[in-house]
């Protein structure tokens, strides 16, 4: 039997759109145009979380304001100062999931897949990050896109 589908997303550059919340002086919460169509889809056949660094009121804010909160239960929000320092915390706790972590971080996702190779691993291409690092030595994620729609089709197979 196939196992259960675990997609973790993290939230600034991925879910959110953070250069136009900076851009409002903090006060636009926005998502990117195909977030809610893309977790409305992978809702029904997978279970949604986030994996997010930051402090974790003022992300949780975030998915509020921005009308996505009930796609993620709670005990499958985890968001640290640190998101590295909490991968086997994480990851070891879906023993009976087949995991998709999307990120816009290359190198977040590279230090993943070396320590936890079962894992698929996403590159969302957008935001600073994306700007600034274009490739790691002798690493490619399992999948790169530049909008999220493109993950539906590849986390469904």
């Amino acid at each position: 039997m196939d196992k259960q589908k675990l997609v973790l997303f993290d939230i600034d550059h991925t879910l959110f759109d953070t250069e136009r919340f900076k851009e409002s002086r903090l006060e636009k919460y926005s998502l990117y145009d195909e977030v809610l169509k893309v977790l409305s889809e992978l809702s029904k056949i997978t279970t949604l979380g986030i994996f997010s660094q930051g402090e974790l009121d003022f992300q949780k804010t975030k998915l509020k304001n921005t009308k996505i909160d009930s796609f993620f239960k709670e005990e499958n929000v985890h968001v640290f100062k640190d998101k590295e320092l909490n991968f086997a915390q994480i990851f070891t706790k879906y023993p009976d999931y087949k995991i998709f972590f999307v990120d816009d971080r290359l190198d977040l996702l590279f230090s993943a897949k070396k320590n936890f190779p079962a894992i698929s691993t996403i590159w969302i291409k957008r935001g600073p990050h994306a700007k600034n690092l274009t490739e790691i030595e002798n690493f490619s994620p399992d999948k790169t896109v530049s909008n999220l729609q493109e993950i539906v089709k590849f986390v469904v197979k």
